[in-house]
């Protein structure tokens, strides 16, 4: 084992995995998730995937399956409900250091990786309880696979890349073989070996057999244990309606996931086009390099032509954008004399360092529960500070300056979880008042409530739209902790029998959270 990959084992772990459980599942889809699989494990149900009492049709199984492994070793919990997702993280990194280093050598192994590791979209995407880490890793490893075994010719490999596109379809749904599979397509096409031989090498029949082996089965149960229900759900609203109408606000330009591809994997991405000028003048010789641009385009041209636009979505498209700009960063420091040509990227990348931290100022200071706390901003001076010494160290060695780019990010990005990320979730209403929850002998909602609150109730929380049905059931019971979320919550004075405990403004929202509490 190198020391390379001992250093990059290091740094993934303490990326990934500090500070896990440090902050509440205040996001919605991450409090769905959580609760959706708590009570899956509550009713060993290892089928019908449930929220709040009723069928959840979001998301396929796999995620599911590795929170309630979790929970049962480390208990119902934030870090539990994370912990997989962050072990994705984890080997989708080293396996990418393998990759690139069986294919190229081990310095394009620790530039490849060192990208990856200084995206901080891409660490949060992998602390956080949702079903992409599972897909990024699948759809990843696929195509690694894939490559290994049009290479060498030997079936294990292929066999892999079967059971990764099962997984895949297990993770997410039809884009868990869409996506890899296209992009394979692609590769096959450009050099010119897609052909009988190809194909025969492939054993398709077996391929298939593996993929649904690792896909059918749940999908068959769900299937038959909602009558279909969960299946047209899924399929017509989560996948066909996604793709052809945006889902909320989400909609935007045919550009917009390109800018979300390089928003997401700065700072090195600022190499983007020099990396793939660089990758296309020795395309014939690099065929990794081909198999990862077609990769990248095939994630992004997808996404382009759907409807609903988010950027999660493109960060299938990371390991390979990363491979690409991780090669030329390595070819780069083998020719000390061309380093000239990357300043102006270094200076764009230094006014970002001087942007972020004012960028988090004025955030900060305008928006609610937190608009006191600006002085969070301060976290966020590495960055400039981090910068300058990039460009200093410019002067003398083109590996300090990337070394000290990388080291900026990866600690800014480790103070982050440590500090900000913990201080601004103590704002929210879920970190300040989940012990109400716990403490009533009831709890109900009325109109709407955060769907955290679900997870932290351990229990099934009743949700009346009626305001005579609530009357009713605040006359019948006592010591009820009754929850709102809305807008205004003007509308809950008119209710009698109810006493105000706390209103709190929820992150990132426009609306507040209320809770009352029954005399």
């Amino acid at each position: 084992m190198s020391k390379q990959f001992v250093y990059i084992l290091l740094i993934s772990l303490m990326l990934f995995f500090s500070f896990l459980g440090g902050t509440c599942v205040f996001q919605v889809a991450e409090a769905r998730n959580s609760e959706c699989a708590r009570e899956m494990l509550e009713h060993k149900n290892w089928v019908v995937p449930t929220f709040n009492g009723e069928l959840r049709t979001d998301k396929p199984a796999l995620e599911y399956f590795g929170m309630m492994t979790s929970y049962l070793i480390g208990g119902i919990n934030e870090t539990s409900a994370r912990f997989f997702s962050a072990f994705c993280g984890l080997l989708l990194v080293l396996f990418t250091f393998w990759f690139v280093k069986r294919n190229f050598n081990a310095q394009a192994a620790w530039w490849s990786s060192i990208v990856l590791l200084s995206s901080l979209h891409l660490v949060l995407q992998f602390r956080l309880a949702t079903p992409d880490p599972y897909l990024i890793l699948c759809h990843t490893l696929s195509i690694y696979f894939f490559y290994e075994g049009w290479k060498t010719g030997r079936w294990k490999w292929y066999a892999g890349m079967y059971i990764f596109f099962g997984l895949g379809i297990l993770a997410k749904g039809p884009v868990g073989l869409l996506l890899p599979a296209l992009s394979i397509f692609g590769f096959l096409l450009a050099t010119k070996s897609f052909t009988i031989s190809t194909l025969g090498k492939l054993k398709p029949w077996r391929g298939i057999a593996l993929i649904l082996l690792f896909s059918l089965p749940w999908y068959v149960a769900v299937h038959i244990k909602t009558g279909g229900e969960w299946t047209n759900g899924f399929f017509l609203e989560h996948n066909i309606q996604r793709f052809n109408t945006p889902i909320g606000k989400h909609g935007g330009s045919f550009l917009l996931p390109f800018f979300f591809m390089i928003g997401g994997m700065l700072p090195f991405s600022v190499f983007v086009i020099r990396a793939i000028k660089s990758a296309w003048k020795n395309i014939r010789n690099e065929n990794v390099n081909l198999l990862a641009t077609i990769s990248i385009l095939t994630v992004v041209v997808f996404y382009s032509v759907a409807s609903t636009k988010l950027i999660n979505y493109i960060a299938p498209a990371y390991p390979f954008l990363a491979i690409v700009i991780g090669t030329y960063l390595s070819k780069l420091l083998n020719s000390e004399s061309v380093k000239a040509n990357i300043k102006p990227e270094l200076y764009v990348i230094f006014l970002l360092g001087l942007a972020i931290p004012a960028g988090a100022y004025f955030f900060i200071k305008n928006t609610p529960p937190f608009e006191t706390k600006s002085w969070i901003a301060l976290f966020f001076l590495t960055f400039p500070i981090g910068m300058f010494l990039s460009l200093r160290f410019y002067r003398t060695s083109l590996f300090k300056c990337l070394t000290t780019l990388f080291l900026t990010f990866a600690i800014s990005t480790f103070i982050f979880f440590a500090g900000p990320f913990q201080i601004v979730d103590n704002q929210s209403p879920i970190e300040k008042y989940k012990a109400y929850i716990q403490s009533h002998t009831h709890t109900i909602a009325y109109k709407s409530f955060d769907p955290a609150f679900a997870f932290y109730a351990h229990d099934q929380i009743p949700v009346f739209t009626d305001k005579e049905k609530l009357k009713a059931y605040l006359q019948h019971n006592s010591d009820v902790l009754v929850l709102s979320r809305a807008k205004n919550l003007n509308y809950m004075d008119s209710i009698p029998g109810l006493v105000p405990m706390a209103i709190g403004h929820d992150l990132f929202s426009t609306r507040s959270s209320g809770f009352y509490h029954s005399k």
